[in-house]
């Protein structure tokens, strides 16, 4: 498992890209960058789970049928788009508006698609 230890507690930031804070998909750069793949940054205006349909064509992102090590997974918390990263099949981190950046439990959450950083 990588080191992702210094994130844990990172505020979150809307477009935050940096440690000083870090949205959702901020963080799933630089968690991917640890693993060693090079995630394309998003620009978006909102969270709204369509948001994946318009921008996974133009990310360097192919669906995949398994969680493991260095998935993105697409959350939907109602018509909110979320993005995590897998830490492990049981474990992913995220950024959330309350709590800033934290560890859960994959099956928490409904998992509405899997990703690979290619």
């Amino acid at each position: 498992m990588i080191d992702v230890s210094d994130l844990i507690g990172v505020p979150y930031l809307e477009n935050g890209r940096t440690l000083s804070g870090l949205d959702c998909y901020g963080l799933a750069i630089v968690v991917e960058e640890r693993f060693g793949k090079k995630l394309k940054d998003a620009g978006y205006e909102n969270h709204d789970k369509e948001l994946s349909q318009r921008w996974a064509p133009l990310l360097n992102v192919r669906p995949t049928d398994f969680i493991y090590a260095g998935a993105l997974l697409e959350i939907h918390v109602g018509n909110t788009l979320h993005i995590a990263v897998a830490l492990d099949e049981r474990t992913m981190i995220h950024a959330t508006t309350n709590q800033g950046v934290r560890l859960s439990p994959i099956g928490a959450y409904k998992v509405a698609a899997i990703y690979e950083v290619i």
